[in-house]
């Protein structure tokens, strides 16, 4: 049952949810947009019952006892005592005088429509403003009152219309293409070029010279162009989206590929890009389109392009275009977006630094940092102090929620403003105050002096950029230079960080990348201008282990030639143990223990950091029966993923993913699989599982599956299941954790109610170590270690017998990883089940696996008894990754063996 608490956090006000009530908040502080659109609504709803405002007939006629209503119906003037059976001309004198001699007439506050001409005037058309019209009569003694209430109206109803339908077709042709890609795409993107190559206004005005202009007609002469817009966004965000892990997932429970999964892509990535282009568009594009529309109706439409035009009509200019003048929509989009700005800080302390050891490069003292939620403050730093010195690596370590990452962006000024701020504190960088500077000093210090590596380069990368323009954007900004010269820097730079065939990567995209391959672009971004100091926030979470001791040796290197300062801010202890010279240990935002490394390894004092210490993955697999049915069974099994070039995409190559690999799990066993970034690990767990094509034949349970059909498939969708390396892209956003885990019961029936699905999603938290009465919650309102075990609960309420974990403990804290992996290992006790683990980290590895086999370029490299490979391996390869794994200093070019420094990174 729901709590009061969690309703409220869920749902405020009338049903809406926090997220939504933050925009909200954004938009309402931006007083411009938001007294701008109450304006706009405001005029808008008044023009609505235009005919009620300004007409040429009365609203109410009292005739001989009867009443009429004018406006709604067209009386013959016989039914007031005329001799016409033709429609009453109520401003005639004629029917004037027969009407108030046996009743009256209430007139609108306008006694004029748009097209009446007022033959009354006292002065010769176009007429000044006077009593009887406000605002003067156009060239035609048409009321310019009346004309602007109806030509707004019509204008931005136009417009609007305009808007949705194009916003429709527009997102619709996106959403094909990016989801169908191949040949679909390739049409459609080459229809697209040459139509957007035409000549636009010129076929618009042809077409309305030949068809009788009205409405109707022009809006669908404009929709022929206008829908163009979106395409290109959408296209993007499915070509980006239709790969995320929680797509997978779905597929993985069985649910239907071309109808569930694709209306869950485009709920879930579609809304997104799409609002921020109606709104900008619609604020500004499709209100010129109003106003070019009002050329080609008939001469007595009223509508705000042709009224802006006249010139007689001298107060029309300034509410010609209100849709234009407010600009509604561009406010709305900077709502939408989610701003990063300076946290506000309250006052500024009169403390002295006090630096100890001589003057820091950064000195950090007595910071506090707050969080405005709603009608709560959070507390999430509580006093922390902390300094680096020139050339240092000071680690900050702790576990999620800690708030090492708040601390480390209150330096540069990146929390969410105006949520957050600063009570007191004090941050020193080079003797300049930086929590007082102004926004244009920290732009000049932000990427320059100071560089960032970000936890998550999928969030931190512009997705519609490619990987050179957003490298060479900051070398542009602060060094000055040339196109030519940032790209041959930018060469360099993913040289040095071991991103493989740098040439080609520097035209792809964020979403064409792997997660270590973005991971390596981030950090190429933040080494660009060599800064004094590197702000490293989990900077090698992503990477295998060889790679990490690469980057390492890499971020060392610039160190020791440049004097660069480092701020590690990790979870991997062994990083800590081998790199850092001061750590600071941190947990619910307070500093509780610093020192020396060796000593606090050594001799922890703190009771929080004996258990961060003890928490490491420690111990071997459980010894298994060997005799074991096998589960899943795979011989010579081929991913290879065609390379295509030219107009027709024509296939040149293939990029060999998994390249003839034969592979065996065997109930209640673990087969691990070890390897670098880019070998083929995940590529094999979504082939066995059937969520990749793949050649070679793969049997479940004896069962050939490989040639079966999607339809006689699904029934054995819930026998295999799958839990990927990202705990939060990995779970719908606009789900529920009920009907995230509920899923796969829906699609296979189970459960003869929802009041037993929701006591079958129970049973399942519980085992898992949630608390059902959770269930309720989103994805964004738990933990990582919370949404790794939902993730579980999704996979395991099915009861499966084969279970893939694709890293499912790379992302999260060590005390987190050792709950997970305790938990794994009771489930698979508990259902004898057979697991295919694939992971970077050696150490969880051989805490969890019978049997490992190691991967590289698509091929296995060695096989064999997991503690067997540990003690003897048989390959230089396996034997640098337990290296890399076990010892960074020992891997080749450690601390003691430099790589080139300055001279070299900036040439």
């Amino acid at each position: 049952m729901k709590s009061e608490t969690h309703s409220k956090d869920r749902f405020l006000g009338f049903g809406i949810s926090r997220l939504t009530r933050r925009r909200l908040d954004n938009f309402r502080a931006n007083q411009r947009g938001y007294y701008s659109l109450w304006i706009f609504l405001a005029l808008f709803g008044l023009s609505l019952p235009a005919e009620f405002i300004a007409n040429d007939k009365p609203l109410l006629v009292r005739h001989k006892g009867g009443f009429y209503f004018p406006v709604l119906r067209a009386y013959p003037e016989t039914v007031f005592g005329g001799d016409f059976e033709t429609e009453a001309e109520y401003r005639d004198p004629f029917v004037k005088a027969l009407i108030e001699k046996n009743g009256w007439m209430i007139w609108p506050p306008v006694p004029f429509r748009y097209d009446t001409i007022n033959y009354d005037l006292k002065h010769p058309a176009p007429a000044p403003p006077s009593a009887q019209n406000w605002l003067g009569t156009d060239d035609q003694a048409r009321d310019v009152v009346a004309r602007l209430i109806y030509g707004f109206r019509l204008s931005v109803l136009f417009a609007l219309a305009l808007t949705a339908f194009s916003s429709v077709v527009g997102i619709a042709a996106g959403a094909v293409q990016g989801y169908f890609g191949g040949w679909i795409d390739l049409i459609f993107q080459r229809f697209i070029e040459i139509w957007s190559g035409l000549p636009t206004l010129f076929i618009i005005i042809i077409i309305a010279s030949m068809i009788a202009p009205t409405f109707w007609t022009l809006l669908v002469i404009m929709l022929l162009f206008s829908w163009m817009r979106l395409v290109g966004v959408v296209r993007a965000e499915f070509l980006r989206a239709r790969n995320f892990d929680f797509v997978r997932a779905a597929r993985a429970l069985g649910v239907g590929l071309d109808d569930y999964v694709a209306a869950r892509l485009a709920q879930c990535n579609g809304g997104n890009p799409d609002l921020f282009a109606l709104c900008a568009g619609g604020g500004r594009h499709r209100a010129d389109l109003a106003g070019l529309f009002g050329l080609w109706l008939a001469p007595a439409v009223a509508v705000v392009g042709r009224i802006a035009q006249s010139g007689q009509a001298q107060f029309a200019g300034a509410l010609a275009g209100p849709v234009r003048v407010f600009c509604v929509g561009d406010h709305v989009v900077v709502a939408r977006v989610h701003r990063r700005g300076r946290a506000r800080r309250v006052r500024r302390p009169q403390d002295p630094v006090a630096t100890g050891r001589g003057m820091s490069l950064l000195h950090v003292q007595n910071l506090v940092v707050h969080f405005r939620l709603e009608d709560q403050v959070v507390q999430a730093v509580r006093g922390v102090s902390f300094r680096i010195e020139k050339g240092e690596t000071v680690a900050l370590v702790g576990e999620s929620g800690s708030g090492k990452s708040v601390s480390a962006l209150s330096i540069l000024q990146l929390l969410p403003y105006p949520h957050a701020f600063h009570p007191h504190g004090i941050v020193q960088f080079d003797g300049e105050d930086l929590l007082n500077a102004s926004r244009a000093r920290l732009q000049e210090v932000r990427g320059d002096r100071i560089g960032m590596i970000f936890q998550e380069p999928m969030t931190s990368l512009n997705p519609l950029h490619t990987v050179e323009k957003q490298i060479r954007e900051t070398l542009m900004l602060h060094r000055k230079m040339t196109r030519d010269q940032a790209r041959e820097h930018t060469l360099n730079l993913l040289h040095k960080v071991q991103m493989p065939d740098p040439e080609t990567r520097l035209k792809s995209y964020p979403h064409q990348l792997s997660g270590g391959q973005r991971q390596r672009v981030m950090i190429a971004m933040a080494l660009a201008n060599a800064p004094d100091l590197l702000i490293a926030d989990e900077p090698t979470t992503a990477l295998d282990v060889t790679i990490q001791a690469r980057i390492l040796n890499l971020l060392q290197a610039l160190q020791d030639e440049l004097g660069m300062a480092i701020l590690l801010i990790t979870h991997d202890l062994t990083m800590v143990r081998h790199v850092a010279d001061w750590v600071y240990v941190m947990t619910q935002g307070k500093i509780v223990e610093e020192g020396d490394a060796k000593r606090i390894f050594a001799s922890p004092q703190h009771e929080y950091t004996r258990k961060l210490l003890n928490a490491q993955p420690k111990g071997t697999a459980p010894t298994r029966n060997g005799a074991a049915p096998v589960v899943v069974e795979a011989d010579d099994l081929k991913v290879w993923f065609p390379i295509q070039r030219g107009i027709l995409r024509r296939t040149i190559g293939h990029v060999k993913a998994v390249n003839g690999l034969s592979v065996r799990v065997r109930a209640g066993h673990t087969t691990g699989v070890v390897g670098e970034s880019g070998s083929g690990k995940t590529t094999l767990g979504l082939a066995l599982l059937r969520l990749l094509g793949s050649k070679g034949p793969i049997a479940f349970q004896g069962q050939d599956i490989h040639t079966l059909s999607g339809k006689a498939l699904r029934p054995l969708r819930r026998e295999m299941q799958i839990v990927f390396q990202d705990p939060f892209g990995s779970l719908s956003p606009r789900l529920s954790v009920f009907h995230i885990i509920a899923e796969g019961l829906r699609v296979h029936n189970l459960g003869e109610s929802p009041e037993q699905r929701r006591e079958r999603v129970a049973q399942i938290m519980d085992e898992v170590g949630l608390a059902p009465e959770m269930m309720d919650r989103f994805p964004h309102e738990f933990s990582g270690g919370q949404r790794q075990r939902i993730a579980i609960a999704r996979a395991m309420v099915l009861r499966p017998r084969f279970v893939v974990l694709d890293e499912p403990t790379s992302a999260l804290d060590m005390t987190v990883q050792a709950q997970i992996i305790a938990l794994l290992r009771r489930l698979q006790e508990d259902h004898d089940l057979a697991y295919l683990f694939i992971s970077h980290d050696l150490r969880v590895v051989r805490a969890l696996a019978n049997e490992l086999i190691v991967m590289k370029d698509g091929v296995v490299v060695e096989r064999g008894p997991t503690e067997a490979i540990f003690a003897n391996p048989q390959t230089a390869y396996t034997r640098e990754l337990i290296a890399a794994a076990f010892d960074i200093a020992r891997v080749k070019g450690g601390r003691g063996e430099r790589e080139e420094g300055r001279g070299e990174i900036l040439s």
